[in-house]
């Protein structure tokens, strides 16, 4: 066999191993996911804002016998049996223990952290993501805290006001809240999402760049 028919063996068992790459195809990004999840996040930071707002308003505001008869009666329609002197205990004991005014504060400032987190997604920048899941943590340590916290004020008075309209409400409060944390993740596992968002290098190297010019 000669060095030429050698040669041929050679180049065509390398071409045997060879094994071709296929071209990298971009991800096309979708603006829209991520402008959505942050309009919606901005949308449930406002009611999570009046939410904390009227817990920090109630623990200021002071309730008359004539206002303290009329929620009375409201709470006998809904099934609880309860007397003016007994709801003018409650409040005053949830107003002593602070409870209004802390909760509402975690309230409030966990809306904060979701309007400014859904305000960044809503202008594709990456640390939107994490903004807005601290503040859903902030707000489901809150809801944990409300829960247990009033449970041990009413427990050591022996009066509640808890009803299935208590629970139901709090529920919903829990799933507006597992949105709030869902809802920022997603941009992470879409693809197209995540081509959308800026990274805050590039924020920074855009910056850079307009100063110098």
């Amino acid at each position: 066999m000669g060095e030429e028919d050698l040669g041929k063996i050679i180049l065509s068992s390398a071409d045997m191993n060879y094994s071709p790459t296929m071209p990298e195809i971009p991800i096309r990004p979708n603006n829209s996911i991520p402008i959505t999840i942050g309009i919606l996040m901005i949308l449930g930071s406002l009611l999570v804002l009046f939410d904390g707002g009227g817990a920090i308003f109630t623990h200021y505001s002071e309730i008359t016998t004539s206002q303290a008869e009329d929620q009375v009666e409201l709470l006998k329609l809904i099934g609880v049996d309860i007397t003016v002197d007994e709801f003018l205990q409650w409040d005053s004991e949830f107003k002593e223990s602070n409870f209004h005014l802390i909760t509402g504060l975690i309230k409030f400032c966990a809306a904060i952290l979701v309007f400014v987190g859904g305000l960044q997604l809503s202008l594709r920048k990456h640390i939107g993501i994490k903004v807005s899941i601290s503040g859903g943590a902030l707000w489901f340590l809150g809801q944990i805290v409300s829960i247990f916290w009033a449970t041990s004020i009413e427990s050591n008075m022996d009066i509640s006001l808890a009803t299935q309209w208590d629970v139901a409400a709090t529920a919903m409060c829990f799933i507006c809240n597992a949105f709030c944390i869902l809802l920022p993740l997603i941009p992470m596992f879409a693809p197209s999402a995540k081509a959308a968002l800026i990274p805050m290098e590039d924020k920074i190297k855009s910056h850079n760049y307009l100063q110098e010019e």
